[in-house]
């Protein structure tokens, strides 16, 4: 006979189903996460290994509270009661007077919950999304009970920002499998290559933003694969720039057209591709990929995360700091050091690529502050591809395989040399300009 009674209102659900069914509306992410944070204290105080049986209204939302219920408490298996749907009292409290378990733990809605704790409690109390309340029956349902604990349905509003960073974080791993696809299908393509290092980027940027937060061992895991494929691509994108600044240099006359470079250039690409190939090819970078993308999907916060969460005041302030310690980089940077160049580009980039995926979360004020790093980290950017295309002209010209070419490639290092002072001189008057505004 069942001795203990828990109605468990469900969490926080979408307002509409894709379907548009009432039955089939989820809950939010958010709900979700706050049900999870929650539910282990507010189960814990029906002792320690209850006998129990969960049961729940067939609507979608409800299973998913159902399980989480299931999750706090080791229960096994939800039962499906038609009753708690149609919030037909009559019908419950006689399938409750046939129960075995002496503790039933019943999620529905309202106003049935509300109305099943009055008639069996006597008691007004509102039912919010996620509360619970532990009924004393001794002497079964047919009897009159009295109210053991009340805990209220948590707020899941400190979880709206971690949903909104965990769906971003999902998001961008799907993304990266798809351009890393496209890159083994089209090896020889540079817009493939860039553009999934592109992504590569991204991802990594979001996660080194959510350090705080995240678990130090999957962040780590994930950081660190991700920074191993942009290594093992690196090379190849260098050579990749060097390629396009040839041709650009042949199209402006700068290189004779007959000039043997380009084919030179597109040899010594073809060696470097063809490591990244036997990188693409084997099943083991695919591989952890998945594993990467199934990591990430249970996207695991720290422990003070799960039981307070976060909110968008906390993603907003963790922002700011490094938007400033990125600004304060740029004011005094030192424009003839190539490491701190580096830095200060990948920091203002990384700001950039923030803002953008959290735009929902940080707001617009922030992401106009992201559209400026972003032309910051594009003259950064432009100035390092000209350091690199110096420095690879002058190192090719040392190769047997451009030994014909030598004189051409002192075309291009010196070019690169001359853009290289262009754009320092450019960020040099930019700088003075804003002090002098200030």
């Amino acid at each position: 006979m069942v001795k203990t009674l828990v109605l468990v209102r469900h969490g926080s659900p979408e307002d509409v189903a894709a379907s548009g069914l009432d039955e089939d509306r989820r809950l939010t992410p958010a709900g979700v996460r706050a049900l999870a944070a929650a539910y282990p204290r507010t189960f814990a105080l029906l002792g320690e290994d209850p006998e129990l049986e969960v049961w729940s209204s067939p609507a979608v939302r409800a299973l998913e509270t159902a399980q989480a219920v299931c999750d706090a408490t080791g229960a096994q298996d939800v039962a499906v009661h038609q009753s708690l749907y149609c919030q037909d009292l009559a019908a419950f409290l006689a399938e409750l007077a046939d129960a075995q378990a002496p503790v039933v733990v019943a999620v529905g809605h309202v106003p049935f919950m509300d109305m099943a704790a009055a008639q069996l409690t006597g008691c007004g109390l509102t039912f919010g999304k996620g509360a619970a309340m532990a009924i004393d029956l001794p002497d079964g349902p047919s009897g009159r009970g009295h109210v053991k604990w009340f805990v209220a349905g948590p707020d899941p509003i400190a979880w709206d920002a971690p949903a909104v960073a965990e769906g971003e974080v999902a998001q961008m791993t799907a993304e990266l499998k798809d351009l890393f696809a496209q890159l083994r299908e089209r090896p020889d393509d540079p817009v493939a290559l860039r553009t999934f290092r592109v992504g590569l980027r991204r991802l990594r940027s979001l996660l080194e933003f959510l350090m705080p937060w995240q678990a130090k061992k999957q962040n780590r895991r994930s950081v660190r694969l991700m920074k191993e494929l942009q290594e093992a691509t690196g090379s190849l994108r260098g050579l990749d720039i060097l390629c396009e600044c040839v041709d650009g240099l042949v199209e402006s006359g700068e290189l004779a057209a007959g000039s043997l470079l380009p084919m030179a250039c597109a040899k010594e690409r073809a060696l470097a591709r063809e490591g990244v190939a036997e990188l693409l090819r084997k099943e083991h970078a695919a591989r952890r990929l998945d594993e990467l993308e199934a990591d990430l999907a249970n996207f695991a916060w720290k422990g003070r995360v799960l039981e307070a969460g976060l909110s968008a005041s906390d993603f907003k302030t963790h922002f700011d700091q490094e938007l400033a310690q990125v600004d304060e980089a740029l004011f005094g940077l030192d424009l003839s050091d190539q490491n701190a160049v580096f830095q200060a580009r990948r920091d203002a980039r990384e700001v950039h690529f923030v803002s953008e995926r959290l735009a929902e979360v940080l707001g617009d004020e922030r992401a106009q502050a992201s559209e400026y790093m972003d032309s910051i980290q594009a003259e950064l950017g432009a100035l390092s591809d000209a350091r690199v295309n110096e420095r690879l002209a002058k190192d090719l010209s040392k190769s047997p395989r451009f030994r014909g070419v030598r004189a051409d490639l002192g075309v291009v290092a010196r070019d690169q040399s001359e853009v290289v002072s262009a754009i320092l001189s450019g960020l040099q008057r930019l700088e003075q300009g804003g002090r002098a505004s200030e």
